[in-house]
């Protein structure tokens, strides 16, 4: 059996991987650094979606980028880019670089993703799949320059559908923000999906936090959990949801084993008016009966309107745990029906 192949591994038809239940994990190969079109044909929405994330930051100068390539295989067009901001930003069109388009032509991906460049000029070439990527992006006039390469240290941690993957990456590089000169070292969770529709139709469901972080090139983690009604009273049915419901999926990698998230517990403190986490309290076991307190503060933040219907807060996250210290990531999605609780709650 090759667990590569379509027909071998389960599709979600209906969700994407941060809205669906993500509790086991499967294997990767190769070529899942690669276009899927066979899985994405048993996707009949507009909306299929294959993506490819990278992010790194320089957290001395509370620096974070975000680089996504989005691809709508049904309507052959990608959306993409990039944005890197300092500090707290009200928006990613407030930041330092931005330049992420939502409609352009899927031709600059005729070669796969072996290597390409999008209309706006940002690129990603892979050297070696699965272990080494590179990221470039120039644009003289505003003198931003974005040159970095993503290593693997960790195999990707597939989610049992198949349908997902993330990786712990150790980045270098060199990164110029309006002719300021900085060098990146940092490490990073990357991600990429594929084979599932992403709707962007309002939906009646609380905010979920993707939140990951790397301590060292043995410890890692993710998890992507609903609000918790326990940590936020405010929340009414439907968007109440019981805490053994709320866990989308996650995992923990540690001393060379990597377990699937069973529990988690989160409590997330907001800005007053825009919503943005400012401070996480997260709890999290998983099935090799590991547990792990992580406290999170936002160092650098903004807010990306992903979509008409929601938004998406991106923060840079310090995260504490068992004396050691991570930068990661807090990327939550809003809806309309949560962010009208929390105003009337």
């Amino acid at each position: 059996m090759d667990p590569w192949q379509p027909e071998e591994r389960p599709v979600s038809k209906d969700l994407p991987f941060f809205l669906a239940v993500n509790d086991s994990l499967a294997g990767s190969d190769p070529r899942d650094d690669l276009l899927h079109p066979e899985r994405n044909k048993l996707v009949q929405s507009d909306s299929c979606t294959e993506t490819q994330y990278f992010g790194f930051c320089v957290p001395e100068a509370r620096i974070q980028a975000f680089c996504y390539l989005w691809h709508h295989p049904n309507l052959r067009l990608v959306s993409g880019g990039l944005f890197v901001f300092k500090g707290d930003k009200h928006t990613v069109v407030h930041g330092e670089l931005c330049d992420f388009r939502s409609f352009m032509s899927d031709a600059p991906l005729r070669n796969d993703l072996h290597e390409y460049r999008l209309e706006n000029g940002y690129g990603v070439k892979i050297l070696e799949p699965l272990k080494r990527h590179r990221v470039t992006y120039a644009d003289t006039a505003r003198q931003n320059v974005v040159d970095v390469e993503m290593a693997a240290v960790r195999p990707p941690v597939m989610y049992g559908d198949g349908n997902h993957f993330e990786q712990a990456m150790k980045v270098n590089g060199k990164l110029t923000l309006r002719g300021v000169h900085y060098d990146v070292d940092c490490f990073t969770i990357r991600d990429r999906s594929w084979g599932r529709p992403r709707s962007e139709a309002p939906l009646p469901v609380p905010a979920t936090s993707w939140m990951v972080g790397v301590f060292n090139e043995g410890f890692a983690f993710s998890a992507s959990v609903f609000e918790q009604q326990e940590m936020a009273p405010e929340l009414r049915p439907p968007l109440a949801i019981p805490i053994e419901k709320t866990l989308n999926g996650g995992w923990l990698d540690r001393d060379g084993r990597i377990g699937v998230l069973v529990r988690a517990r989160k409590r997330v403190v907001r800005a007053p008016g825009s919503f943005i986490p400012r401070y996480v309290e997260l709890e999290i076991t998983d099935d090799l009966d590991r547990s792990l307190s992580l406290r999170g503060t936002s160092c650098a933040t903004t807010l990306w309107q992903a979509w008409p219907n929601m938004t998406l807060p991106i923060c840079q996250m310090r995260w504490e745990a068992d004396g050691l210290i991570a930068y990661g990531e807090c990327q939550e999605g809003n809806w309309n029906d949560h962010l009208n609780a929390l105003q009337t709650g």
